[in-house]
């Protein structure tokens, strides 16, 4: 008979704890053994993120040294690196993430190549002897220049405040940054700002007011410069005035319950909601820059009234005259528009068609007017774009899906219409389309 022998208690216990130890060990080896590719994975998810935002950087640098290059009038290879050196350390700092060898510059013939690499450090892929990845970036440009004219065709109405203004004036010095590059000047591009509200300002020298014009309606103040909108279609189309009945009406903001003057103050008077004056195509810069500084915010939205007079600036006939004929091949023409809203029209505003108790829209209904309003803007993006001018379209902080359509056809297509809806992306569209008329301009 055989026999079962069993441990008293005390020892059975024991040698259950010593197996349950065991046990525990041979655990916490597996463990171990599986953290190490887990711990690997998850540093080689960080340090190719890391390794993405340093490639991202230096694409970033070398197309806007690139752009430079391609943009430079000179042909000295020594000056052409030194522009693409000055442009790409600007652009990619020191202190930045990753340690960029210094770019390497081809040139042949019309093409330019820039190459360049960047060691990033690693960290967690270090435990697998990784110590550094290596990213790269290239671009090419054409450098086969061509004559560009640029309207930027920007609202200056009172919805913009001053934070947004801001905020659109930066974007735009970048927008020029880009276009003029290191250059003062350039006899190639020819930039104007059309700054608009319910009317535009063409300057007190402009000649093509109606012979019934008398400053003297304005007193005890001057006519500031602004103008009414012509009646019929005229307000829709380039052409310059043929004889008196063509010309146009100085913006007179009449003295009544709502605009009680004299005294004028800054607040009241005969030019109250006008915006400051627009320039029309120059090729020096700083002319430009100092035009986009003096904007300021007043005044309703007639989106079509700005649109019309960015077309003007760079029609080739009068009232402005520094535009190259619509069929010169060795140029380019586009307006830049931009808008926060929609256009308006209350009974208790002015602008370029008056009050709207006049009815020079044909009603007296604000929703009907300002109907009529969007209407006549996709009129004139349909003849602008009819003339081969290309028309860049932006809403800033716009929350109405009717003005985001709008601009959205009014555009030449829809790749150039751009919603932005915070300052950052507002910076962004204006250096994208920058660079896509810099490469028009460069490549043709």
């Amino acid at each position: 008979m055989t026999r079962t022998e069993r441990l008293p208690g005390p020892r059975r216990a024991g040698a259950l704890r010593r197996f349950a130890q065991a046990r525990d060990g041979a655990i916490a080896i597996i463990f171990a053994l599986a953290l190490l590719p887990l711990l690997l994975a998850a540093g080689a998810a960080i340090d190719l993120g890391r390794a993405y935002m340093v490639k991202s950087r230096l694409g970033y640098a070398i197309d806007a040294a690139a752009l430079a290059v391609g943009a430079a009038t000179t042909t000295d290879e020594d000056e052409l690196e030194a522009i693409m050196l000055a442009f790409f350390d600007a652009n990619y700092p020191a202190q930045e993430l990753g340690v960029p060898a210094t770019p390497v510059m081809v040139i042949n013939d019309s093409e330019v190549t820039i190459y360049a690499t960047a060691d990033v450090s690693t960290t967690l892929m270090s435990i697998a002897q990784v110590e550094t990845l290596t990213v790269s970036a290239e671009t090419l440009v054409i450098r086969e220049t061509k004559g560009l004219e640029v309207a930027l065709v920007l609202d200056n109405t009172g919805s913009m405040g001053t934070t947004k203004m801001n905020d659109l004036k930066n974007a735009a010095q970048i927008f020029l940054d880009i276009l003029y590059g290191n250059e003062a000047e350039n006899e190639l591009l020819k930039v104007s700002v059309v700054p608009f509200a319910g009317t535009v300002n063409v300057g007190t020298s402009f000649r093509f007011l109606k012979t019934t014009f008398n400053n003297g309606d304005w007193s005890p103040d001057n006519w500031a410069g602004c103008v009414m909108a012509r009646s019929g279609a005229r307000d829709r189309n380039d052409a310059g005035p043929v004889d008196s009945t063509t010309r146009w009406d100085g913006y007179l903001k009449p003295s009544d319950r709502n605009n009680n003057w004299p005294p004028v103050r800054s607040y009241k008077g005969p030019n109250l909601d006008c915006p400051v004056e627009l320039l029309p195509l120059t090729t020096t810069k700083s002319t430009v820059s100092n035009k986009i500084t003096q904007m300021d915010s007043a005044g309703i939205t007639h989106i079509n009234v700005g649109l019309v007079w960015g077309w003007r600036v760079l029609s080739p006939g009068e009232p402005f005259t520094q535009g190259v004929p619509y069929d010169n091949e060795e140029y380019n023409k586009a307006i830049v528009l931009m808008t926060d809203g929609e256009n308006t029209f209350s009974s208790s505003s002015y602008g370029a068609y008056g009050y709207l108790s006049e009815g020079r829209l044909g009603t007296t209904r604000s929703s009907t007017a300002e109907n009529t309003l969007d209407s006549r803007t996709t009129e004139v993006c349909d003849a602008i774009k009819a003339e081969g001018i290309l028309i860049y379209t932006i809403t800033f902080q716009v929350s109405s899906n009717t003005s985001r359509n709008l601009m959205r056809g009014c555009a030449t297509d829809t790749s150039k219409y751009f919603d932005s809806p915070n300052a950052a992306t507002l910076t962004q569209t204006f250096r994208a389309i920058g660079k896509e008329l810099s490469n028009l301009r460069i490549g043709g």
